[in-house]
């Protein structure tokens, strides 16, 4: 076999494995908790949140998602994903039976590390379908809310969700290095979950640009002000940076270890 088809088979089998998992479900789960808890608030209290003649409902509804889902839960989703699904392997051994297997143990990591980033993207496009959802309901229920009426403006939040996503990819890197080193999943989750909270903290001070867990909260807070690079946002590249980095590290790392 070639090595995309190796990296393509493994990756395969690592959708297949996934169905049916609570990871699989977290992924969903995840999208739906803030759009379904605006939902529930704009249908008690709508007669409070009909907006101003001629503004456009989308604006305030889709962006006060992005900014409650994106600073926390978004990196804590992360870390709870990553975790769980390379959990499922040292729970049943998994690891060591593939590794054993006459296939490169490359195809094995980046293969499972391919499944993290579909997860995650997989949960994005959930949220953002969600967010759309829940507004057309509610514009059916309640018609003075002005949903209806208007059209979201859906190439601005794809590009802050996007930027939001390529920002965690950092988080990404690491995690599943981490996850992968440590057979116990709360070693990997409580320092997962330790740093996205000084990361969250961190994100108040400038120096806070070159810690990746602060990526998702900058990536809001800032918007067209971050920093730029040869043109392009320094968020982006130190994320994508440090993802590319931490993969090769982890891959590295995970290469040279005795699992017989």
């Amino acid at each position: 076999m070639t090595a995309i088809s190796y990296y393509l088979s493994n990756t395969k089998n690592e959708v297949i494995k996934l169905k049916g998992t609570f990871a699989f479900w977290l992924t969903i789960i995840s999208a739906l908790i803030i759009p379904l808890l605006f939902f529930t608030i704009y249908l008690v209290k709508h007669t409070k949140l009909i907006p101003a003649l001629g503004d456009n409902p989308w604006d305030k509804f889709m962006v006060n998602q992005v900014q409650n889902a994106i600073p926390a839960l978004v990196p804590m989703f992360i870390v709870l994903i990553t975790s769980l699904i390379i959990q499922v392997e040292h729970k049943s051994h998994g690891i060591k039976h593939l590794f054993s297997l006459p296939i490169p143990k490359w195809s094995v990591y980046f293969g499972k590390l391919s499944i993290v980033i579909f997860s995650i993207i997989t949960t994005y496009i959930y949220f953002f379908l969600a967010i759309l959802f829940f507004g057309i309901l509610l514009g059916m229920f309640h018609s003075d809310l002005g949903f209806l009426d208007f059209q979201p403006d859906y190439m601005k939040y794809i590009k802050m969700l996007t930027m939001s996503l390529v920002g965690s990819l950092g988080i990404v890197g690491i995690q599943f290095w981490m996850s992968f080193r440590f057979k116990n999943f709360i070693v990997s989750l409580a320092i997962g979950m330790t740093l996205v909270i000084i990361g969250l903290i961190a994100s108040q001070v400038p120096e806070s640009i070159y810690f990746p867990y602060s990526y998702s909260v900058l990536s809001i807070s800032l918007g067209d002000k971050v920093p730029l690079i040869m043109g392009f946002s320094s968020i982006t590249i130190y994320s994508l940076s440090c993802f590319v980095i931490t993969s090769i590290l982890g891959y590295l790392d995970i290469k040279r270890l005795n699992v017989k």
